[in-house]
């Protein structure tokens, strides 16, 4: 019995492992109410400007977060990784967001990072994670997937973590939408809206676009004709996924052949592309007739909103990029017109202001090299 006593070393590692553990607990869940608290308000404030007092308390919050975290991590890595990917995607949207004032109360800016190209895929893939471990909260996923544009700005990857940070914008926002006509009631051609959106989150753009269609004949509006140029641009892109999959295995045998010197190889991948290309012209041509149409409601939106409108503006500069290569340097001047014209004044004039920046910046960067 003496060996357990109170000057057991046994007993004494214990005391030091539990302390260590609550202290640990203690710390996470400390970073968690605070991160709860930052968000809470980041979402409050998604449909307005920012204002630099509340913008600066958040990035105090989340920067506490951080710091509590990070010392958790010491004795347990794993233990808090996705409450830490949440809590840095929020800090990196509020600073991003942070207008000079907001830097002025918060008393700090923070200097950028050079992004590890190399970790481009694994950090894709903790992304990917972290969408799947927050399903149901789409903001949180919106703000995960806008951090990891920007770490990679300029890849592939980045727009295609864009995208799904635009797709997650869009179902919060189709959700809050939802919350609020149920609480308010709704007019014929918002009742119409209202179903178009269930369609649209569902893909059934086809639906999605009869509906959107009836309301423009009850009350044309801004919002209705953007429903509109979005349902079509969704309709070209599903057209333009059809082709990708069927070229790129082509185009990828060409270039393995081209690389490692093997002419005969490199001319029959080239033969079959040429010939591919002739059978998936029909699908090309309704892609770009999709693009027009979606072109077409984008501009008359832009129309009723009597010239200034950030997302039918943005939109037709992003349908010029999605056209390809002969229609780009036209996007580049429509979106250079946009970021310059334009000061976002809610997360969702934010998200396609973001979405402009980097289609921008990957049009420029080989002129630029």
């Amino acid at each position: 019995m003496s060996n357990m006593g109170n000057n057991s070393p046994i007993l004494s590692l214990l005391a030091i492992l539990l302390a260590a553990s609550g202290a640990w607990a203690s710390a996470v869940d400390d970073a968690r109410k605070l991160n709860d608290e930052a968000q809470d308000a980041l979402r409050k404030m998604s449909g307005a400007a920012t204002d630099p007092k509340a913008y600066a308390e958040v990035v105090h919050k989340l920067e506490k977060a951080q710091a509590l975290l990070e010392e958790a991590a010491k004795s347990d890595a794993k233990g808090a990784e996705s409450l830490a990917q949440s809590v840095s995607a929020a800090l990196f949207w509020a600073r991003r967001f942070s207008t000079v004032d907001v830097a002025k109360e918060h008393g700090k800016t923070p200097a950028a990072k050079a992004p590890d190209a190399g970790a481009g895929e694994a950090e894709f893939k903790k992304a990917e994670d972290f969408e799947k471990a927050h399903a149901g909260d789409d903001y949180a996923v919106s703000l995960r997937w806008f951090q990891y544009s920007d770490q990679f700005s300029g890849t592939n990857l980045s727009l295609r973590a864009l995208a799904r940070a635009y797709e997650a914008q869009g179902r919060y926002r189709a959700a809050e939408a939802a919350k609020k006509a149920a609480a308010e009631g709704q007019t014929e051609d918002g009742k119409l809206l209202l179903a178009g959106n269930e369609l649209y989150q569902k893909k059934d753009f086809e639906a999605a676009l009869a509906k959107f269609d009836q309301a423009r004949k009850i009350n044309d509006s801004v919002v209705v004709e953007r429903r509109i140029g979005h349902t079509w641009l969704e309709l070209g892109y599903k057209l333009r996924d059809e082709y990708t999959v069927q070229y790129l295995p082509l185009l990828q045998r060409y270039t393995e052949a081209k690389a490692r010197g093997d002419q005969k190889a490199a001319a029959a991948a080239r033969d079959e592309a040429q010939a591919l290309v002739t059978r998936l012209r029909p699908i090309e041509d309704k892609a770009l007739q999709d693009y027009d149409k979606a072109e077409a409601a984008f501009q008359r939106g832009l129309e009723l909103a009597k010239g200034r409108d950030l997302e039918c503006e943005a939109h037709l500069g992003i349908i010029c990029f999605a056209r390809g290569k002969n229609s780009q340097p036209r996007a580049a001047l429509l979106l250079a017109a946009v970021l310059g014209k334009y000061t976002p004044a809610s997360d969702e004039e934010r998200t396609i202001y973001e979405f402009s920046r980097t289609l921008l910046a990957k049009l420029i960067a080989p002129a630029a090299k």
